[in-house]
């Protein structure tokens, strides 16, 4: 169905851009996304690297709430100004109350009006029952406590009907679950919304777990052209990379999509396609792991994994010797974690990084090459009096 001003977000999710500047927001709670026009802005006369810390309690602080109060679900780089958007969601007794904000070149932290009259919805068909939760896995580890597990499990499934956002070629694309006993789904949306989309199936093997797969949706996606053609990339948790070609995602059709590898076990929170002077890459972030940096090029001419050519029997945990499986890349020197990630320019990232040494939250810009660190916050040889710099970077 396609809305004009008839309804607000009841919770914020995933976020992307188009290349004009229309913010698209996922609500995961409503089962619906939005599309919001934002304001043309100015591109900046340069594009200089930032480093705004503790920009969980400015965030905060804009929004009149307590910094342990926010849970932080997506971010974008506005396509023009470049300026990084934020969805979270803000803890208010059992609920989490949505809200956006933009943090501009300077660190103003400013809320994005999620109550103008500029925006169109599209709800999604399809969606998960609103009563409808996961399975505990109590008992099934020694840590965490039981308790955790039923907690986990009383998350509604509705909560993942879009894990993902991506706008490529007039569609907006959304990763997430259906009510359908094949939940894995893809859903195309056209933009401007016209109350039309199509729903695809995907099926994928999961070569960790060592079988066919077909409820844990997507959890980040970009798009390249792999031997000319237009081919969706997709990282699942725990952490197999797809390829499929999107002339496949039809309405109605249950795809199988071609499992070229796997990263180990983990998951994966941010896909960012750039190019350094190797060639084309993605920077995979990860909630259980560094981020990694998968060349297309190897992606490109990669052999599908099916149960014929496993290269073990049973699970394929970290330690297996066949893991990471693939052209999956490498893991990259990456100094605390990154909860989320887009590309800056073509010089740097921006991530919003927690760091171990202080567990203050940053968003900060960071190198594509040679490697996304902060080397202020490790000493190493060079750091010693006498001793010489064996690198001297670009400013």
């Amino acid at each position: 169905m396609n809305t004009t001003n008839q309804v607000t977000p009841q919770s914020a999710g995933a976020l992307t851009f188009s290349p004009d500047g229309v913010l698209f927001l996922g609500d995961n709670k409503l089962g619906a996304v939005f599309a919001f026009e934002t304001e043309p802005g100015q591109a900046p006369a340069s594009l200089d690297p930032f480093l705004f810390e503790s920009i969980d309690e400015k965030i905060a602080a804009t929004l009149g709430v307590t910094a342990k109060s926010l849970v932080f679900t997506g971010m974008a780089v506005h396509p023009v100004t470049r300026e990084p958007y934020l969805s979270v969601g803000v803890r208010n007794g059992d609920r989490l109350e949505p809200a956006v904000v933009s943090v501009s070149l300077t660190g103003e932290v400013r809320p994005f009006d999620l109550s103008t009259s500029k925006v169109t919805v599209h709800r999604l068909s399809d969606v998960p029952d609103e009563g409808k939760t996961f399975k505990s896995r109590a008992g099934t580890f020694p840590m965490p406590p039981a308790a955790f597990f039923e907690e986990k499990a009383r998350t509604p499934l509705r909560s993942m009907t879009i894990v993902d956002l991506k706008f490529h070629a007039g569609d907006v694309y959304v990763a997430g679950v259906s009510n359908q006993e094949f939940s894995s789904t893809l859903r195309r949306i056209p933009y401007p919304f016209t109350g039309t989309a199509s729903e695809t199936q995907l099926e994928i093997y999961h070569l960790a777990h060592g079988t066919y797969e077909t409820r844990a949706p997507i959890r980040a996606m970009q798009f390249a052209t792999i031997d000319g053609q237009d081919t969706l990339i997709a990282a699942y948790a725990c952490s197999p990379l797809v390829t499929i070609a999107v002339s496949e995602l039809k309405h109605g059709a249950k795809v199988r999509g071609k499992t070229i590898g796997d990263m180990g076990n983990g998951q994966p929170i941010s896909m960012v396609a750039y190019r350094d002077g190797e060639g084309d890459k993605l920077f995979v972030t990860n909630a259980g792991r560094g981020p990694m940096a998968i060349p297309l090029a190897g992606i490109a001419s990669a052999e599908g994994f099916t149960p014929a050519n496993r290269p073990t029997e049973g699970p394929m945990l970290d330690q297996s010797p066949y893991m990471p499986a693939g052209p999956v890349g490498k893991q990259v020197l990456f100094v605390g974690s990154s909860l989320r990630a887009d590309l800056f320019s073509d010089r740097f990232f921006v991530s919003l990084t927690r760091y171990a040494d202080t567990g203050d939250l940053t968003l900060e810009t960071l190198m594509v090459a040679p490697m996304p660190a902060r080397l202020d916050k490790i000493w190493v040889e060079m750091d010693f009096p006498g001793t010489q710099s064996a690198h001297k970077l670009p400013a």
